[in-house]
């Protein structure tokens, strides 16, 4: 925009990339007639930024009252500091506040340090460094603050994170800009060293010692981006750096926090190709980025620079701490917003920026720890010592596609290599789990390192698994020995649901719904307590996946928590077992159950060879399925052709009066799926089960720290499927 005065937010990069500029309102008519000359489009967010910088309440801070301190508003320089001084103070025992350096006007640059002993590394996070960005101060503010308290809070994550880690946070690493920008200038980025000539200023996120000066860097002391005389030539960025190399021993995470674009930058800035862990990085912020989406639904992206936005730079703070000392996860942030208000972010939403960054921060810091998670799953939920068939040498593999083409090798592996899906392939960057039997391990490593396929190695050997998982025996009338501390075979399950029924004949009844393709009895248990007849229906399915044998395990503890309510201490659940009536059925799959005991461990379908979970009559035979007979997911000759989904679907429309809830339960995955899992589409009341799904899943992660997804099939697993019972249910009679 040459020879218009014009402010760039964000910079020219790329094509068909969004620029935001300020436009002095002198040349606002010459600015649309170029637009127009140039038939580019142009979109007004706001028609006076003055105004939307004078919403921004900046507060004073009351001495001695550090919880008065809030995030509804933004600080000056002297409360920030004064709070820091406070916190530390009533906080003697475990931070320290102290002085790291000067800034290039005398004033003093600050540092939070959390003692921990015991710590098995530290975290450095830095906030402030350019004048204009006050977002990322309230933040790192917040984030010291949460440390503090963690001990008090009921978030697990944070007290992991806060007892494993030695912290040092350092709000304002650039005072005299901050100040500057809340007493001169509000857009200005840059420290404020006098360079002579009636000159000021230096970008410090351009003065570290990468790279210097060679990408998105001027040597022109009058540019924004003003990369200094040379590294480390501020007082500001020499502080900061020989902070670090003081606390570089065993140094795990950086963090630089800076605003605005919603963003997780991976190093390294001046890079077009992606470096060193960037996949596993990438992993983990995509994680993340869930997390954050999940809480207000705010969007942010994650990639290198020239990823996001298209240009490259360097002499950034995280990619001289990475390089220099081998952090493995440095990362920047940027904060709120998208664009709309820019650095004019209102009062109001400083705390869910601060409360969304803080999920996506303690999420990359724990995520890192899933694949022990997962092998603790697998343990537990897959098993068996007395059957035929063998998993010896056999080995799991978790593979993440990061292209089409990835994404069509990961597809193929049951062709090439008869692999076996635990997770089949959904989309690109989700990850794919599959099984590949001993005789095709060298040659799926061979084809996948030929191909650049980023692939981990969950479990050597998935037999050893298999056999620490015990299956106990059920003594009869003994209802102490069915303690969901181990499986049971199918017979002693309905050995004690007969027990069950002898012990508690006026609460329940058990009703055989159908025969199964090898004659075994489907069996259905109805609860109605005195007080929940007549009420709205609850209908419980387990084990339609041989398989799953949790989804067995859990549909006979729900039942039995049912049944036992009236002398139960939980009243919320009290009140949901009398304000319903409830049919369990706990293995709708028996003899694929039986089967995965006693002959395949991995067998998922029935014994007719069909998936049964796409056997309803919901868009039969579409999306997901396959009309090969060998295939896991082969749906059979019809809708309905098997005698189990026939048992089931009938037991439905009979029990479908007031029928509110149908729950189905699978592994694995620890997702909350609503319907229709054929389509991508958000369809009939899914906005209002989505809400009760987050505040489940809130539930679940705050009482185990267990982290559900809740969306669609295509949201959560990646793919979409057809069939399925209870999409099945919900289209045939309107259960919400």
């Amino acid at each position: 925009m040459k020879y218009i005065n014009v402010m760039f937010w964000t910079k020219p990069s790329r094509l068909h990339n969004n620029v935001q500029v300020l436009v002095s309102p002198t040349d606002i008519h010459l600015f649309n007639e170029r637009l127009k000359h140039f038939v580019l489009k142009g979109t007004v967010l706001s028609h006076d930024i003055q105004k939307l910088f004078d919403g921004q309440k900046v507060m004073s801070y009351t001495r001695m009252k550090a919880d008065s301190f809030s995030w509804t508003s933004y600080h000056n320089l002297e409360g920030i500091y004064q709070w820091m001084t406070d916190i530390a103070a009533e906080n003697s025992e475990k931070l320290n506040l102290t002085a790291i350096g000067l800034s290039a006007e005398g004033r003093e640059i600050l540092a939070i340090e959390f003692h921990n002993p015991k710590a098995k590394g530290t975290v450095i996070i830095e906030g402030g460094l350019h004048g204009n960005e006050w977002i990322t101060t309230e933040f790192v503010t917040y984030l010291i603050y949460h440390i503090a308290k963690a001990d008090k809070a009921r978030n697990v994550k944070l007290q992991q994170v806060a007892t494993k880690y030695r912290w040092i946070l350092i709000p304002v690493a650039n005072p005299d800009g901050y100040v500057y920008s809340m007493s001169n200038d509000r857009m200005w980025r840059k420290n404020r060293n006098k360079l002579g000539n009636g000159l000021v200023g230096v970008d410090l996120n351009r003065n570290f010692d990468y790279n210097f000066c060679s990408h998105d860097s001027s040597n022109k002391s009058t540019d924004d981006n003003y990369c200094g005389s040379r590294p480390f030539s501020e007082p500001e960025t020499q502080a900061i750096s020989n902070y670090v190399r003081r606390n570089s021993y065993n140094l795990k995470f950086y963090f630089s926090i800076h605003a605005y674009g919603q963003k997780i930058i991976v190093p390294y800035s001046d890079r077009v190709k992606h470096l060193e862990n960037f996949s596993e990085i990438e992993n983990y912020g995509k994680q993340a980025i869930l997390q954050i989406y999940k809480l207000y639904r705010v969007k942010y992206g994650i990639g290198t620079i020239y990823d996001i936005y298209g240009y490259r730079s360097s002499g950034d703070s995280v990619s001289w701490v990475k390089k220099s000392y081998n952090v493995k996860y440095a990362l920047t942030f940027l904060l709120r917003d998208n664009g709309t208000y820019g650095y004019a972010l209102p009062p109001a939403m400083i705390l869910p920026s601060c409360k969304e960054m803080l999920v996506g921060l303690l999420e990359v810091m724990t995520v890192h720890k899933m694949k022990l998670i997962n092998l603790i799953i697998i343990l537990f939920i897959s098993a068996g010592k007395c059957l035929s068939k063998k998993y010896h040498n056999y080995t799991l593999y978790r593979g993440i596609p990061i292209s089409e083409g990835h994404l069509n090798f990961f597809r193929n592996l049951s062709n090439l290599y008869d692999a076996n899906y635990w997770r089949e392939p959904g989309l690109v960057y989700r990850p794919t789990e599959f099984v590949i039997p001993p005789e095709y391990k060298m040659l799926f490593t061979r084809h996948a390192l030929m191909e650049g396929i980023y692939y981990t190695t969950i479990m050597e050997d998935v037999q050893s698994a298999f056999d620490m998982q015990s299956v106990k025996t059920y003594i009869r009338r003994n209802m102490a020995s069915f303690d969901w501390l181990s499986y049971f075979r199918l017979d002693d399950i309905y050995s004690w649901l007969q027990d069950l029924n002898h012990l508690y004949p006026q609460r329940i009844q058990i009703k055989n719904i159908g025969k199964s393709f090898e004659k075994r009895d489907i069996l259905a248990v109805e609860v109605r307590l005195p007080s929940s007849t007549n009420r709205p229906k609850i209908i419980v399915e387990g084990g339609i996946h041989a398989r799953e044998w949790i989804s067995v395990a859990f549909a006979t503890y729900f039942l039995h928590e049912i049944v036992t309510s009236p002398e139960s201490n939980d009243t919320a659940l009290k009140a949901a077992a009398e304000r319903f009536e409830w049919s369990f059925v706990p293995v709708l799959n028996p003899d694929g159950y039986e089967y995965s005991h006693v002959k395949d461990r991995m067998y998922r379908k029935n014994m007719n060879g069909v998936d049964l979970n796409r056997n309803f009559g919901i868009e039969f035979g579409g999306i997901g399925t396959s009309s090969n007979r060998k295939s896991e997911t082969y749906p059979g000759q019809y809708a309905f052709s098997e005698p189990e989904s026939t048992a089931m679907g009938q037991y439905v429309e009979s029990k479908s009066d007031k029928l509110q809830y149908y729950l189905a339960f699978h592994s694995y995955g620890q997702y909350l799926i609503i319907p229709y899992a054929f389509s991508s589409l958000h369809m009939d009341n899914y906005d209002e089960v989505y809400t009760m799904g987050l505040l489940a899943a809130k539930r679940i992660e705050q009482r185990y720290n267990t982290m559900y997804t809740v969306g669609t099939a295509y949201d959560t697993v990646g793919y979409k499927v057809s069939g399925v019972s209870g999409c099945w249910v919900k289209k045939s009679f309107s259960v919400p």
